[in-house]
């Protein structure tokens, strides 16, 4: 019942209403949601509507979310709105996609290079040590560009 008052309110554009059944499904656990949560987390252009999903998602427990929910992280759409997405794989077994996240850790926004980092640091144990040390490489480019890119910007300032 729930999920079809959920579809009419989604077809009929009534986000606000939607978000507080996604939220009241979250909260209730409710597991025959989920094929109809994620098809809408790949589907709506409402970064809100996303993220909302992305929670109940996340609350719900159901393991069939991970990859779609790691298929909307590297989509373009998702591309300043990603950190609640990161944050709904939390509770999650996402070891598989450290690659992706070790990519938001170096060139995300504030808030993605913290949530990955968040995410990589918990499950740095299950890393091999050949992936940390080519992880590690990849850090020290990415500081020697920065510190490249302070240096021209702190001419610049004293230029001025």
């Amino acid at each position: 019942m729930l999920i079809s008052i959920l579809k009419e309110k989604i077809n009929t554009n009534h986000i606000d209403e939607a978000i507080c059944m996604i939220e009241e499904i979250g909260e209730k656990r409710l597991n025959e949601a989920v094929p109809y949560l994620i098809e809408q987390l790949q589907l709506t252009k409402s970064h809100v509507l996303r993220n909302s999903i992305a929670l109940a998602l996340r609350d719900i427990g159901n393991s069939d979310a991970v990859e779609p929910i790691v298929h909307v992280l590297k989509d373009p759409k998702t591309l300043g709105y990603r950190g609640t997405l990161l944050a709904s794989l939390e509770p999650f077994d996402y070891s598989n996609h450290i690659d992706m996240l070790f990519g938001f850790l170096i060139e995300g926004n504030f808030e993605v290079s913290r949530k990955s980092f968040l995410l990589i640091e918990s499950i740095i144990e299950n890393i091999s040590e050949g992936t940390k040390q080519e992880y590690l490489e990849r850090l020290k480019d990415e500081i020697e560009r920065l510190e490249e890119k302070h240096d021209l910007l702190s001419e610049a300032r004293d230029m001025l």
